[in-house]
């Protein structure tokens, strides 16, 4: 080839070049400019609740590290689902995220194998963590899971076991709790945490688990029993109540979990951008003490520690629904 003919072959090379580069260049600039308008925090229960809460806390954090505003939508409906589903087909471009919880995250998919967009989210970081903390009542007589279980055992079907409702995250920790212990309770659903809670208070039921926060006064109270706490160290306000493994009840160590999810194929950059901004945002002294006074410990802010907790929970919860035979309409 001569050294004529070579020029338009450079020249046609030079120009591929800087359209490349000029796109590189967008790209970049696209992403570094990202956010340019407010973001949307996706919320799948009712206003007022500990999920909601938990992400007014964080999207207030997340607003000053993004420079933008972080706003709180509720869309509550069919125990979350309609929200995630919103999230799920909503674009991959960083401005509709879901604030998930253990619930609809690990919970409905063993319950609603059907609801396939559930495994297309995208983790973005562990926002918070909840363990559950397992209780009785005074009049049982028991002080210790081993004592409740044995008294259970002579009353087969006749100790009540109180839920937030059929298919929510505590029921089915009851049901490994009675599978792992060999007891038979009978499940009494009621619609939500705090008519359970009041059910066990009456009388009415000798068996529930619920976050610590929603116990906590009433064990203070004496009118509560604390048997074990989920998580993997003691609480420290509870001190004697033992975690699950020390209980024996190694299946019970699931902690109730809020974390940040995206919509299916977001870019890698995009995904690092935002998990780089969660955990600026829970280094927050103001979120750190809000959480602190919802009994909240700090998630770490890692999408791959959020991807951890759904495969486990996802894992358990399928493993108690198929082996209990657990159906929900």
């Amino acid at each position: 080839m001569t050294a004529a003919s070579m020029k338009p072959v450079s020249r046609r090379i030079a120009g591929l070049l800087a359209i490349g580069l000029g796109c590189a260049l967008a790209i970049s600039s696209a992403s570094a400019a990202y956010p340019e308008r407010p973001v949307t925090l996706v919320v799948t229960f009712e206003a007022g609740g500990a999920s909601d809460v938990s992400a007014r806390v964080v999207a207030k954090a997340l607003s000053e590290v993004l420079k933008q505003p972080v706003i709180v939508q509720n869309q509550p409906g069919a125990g979350g689902r309609i929200g995630t589903r919103r999230v799920a087909g909503a674009e991959p471009d960083g401005y509709t995220l879901l604030w998930g919880s253990g619930s609809t995250l690990t919970a409905a998919p063993a319950l609603y194998p059907d609801d396939k967009y559930l495994a297309t989210l995208m983790p973005v970081g562990v926002g918070a963590l909840q363990p559950f903390l397992f209780v009785t009542t005074p009049a049982t007589g028991a002080k210790t899971v081993a004592e409740l279980v044995a008294l259970a055992k002579q009353k087969p079907g006749q100790l009540n076991f109180a839920s937030a409702g059929i298919g929510s995250s505590n029921h089915l920790l009851g049901e490994i709790f009675m599978s792992a212990t060999g007891t038979k309770f009978t499940h009494v659903p009621y619609k939500g945490a705090a008519p359970a809670r009041d059910a066990m208070i009456r009388g009415d039921a000798q068996l529930m688990d619920e976050v610590t926060a929603t116990l906590l006064p009433q064990i203070n109270a004496g009118q509560l029993v604390p048997l074990l706490t989920t998580s993997q160290t003691r609480d420290s306000e509870l001190p004697g109540v033992p975690t699950a493994a020390e209980a024996g009840l190694p299946d019970l160590a699931i902690t109730g979990f809020f974390g940040v999810m995206a919509p299916p194929k977001m870019s890698p950059e995009l995904l690092a951008t935002l998990s780089d901004a969660m955990k600026k945002a829970l280094q927050s002294p103001e979120l750190k003490k809000s959480f602190a006074s919802m009994r909240l410990d700090v998630g770490s802010g890692s999408a791959e520690d959020l991807a951890a907790l759904i495969a486990r929970g996802r894992e358990r919860y399928s493993k108690i629904v198929a082996e209990r035979k657990i159906r929900v309409d």
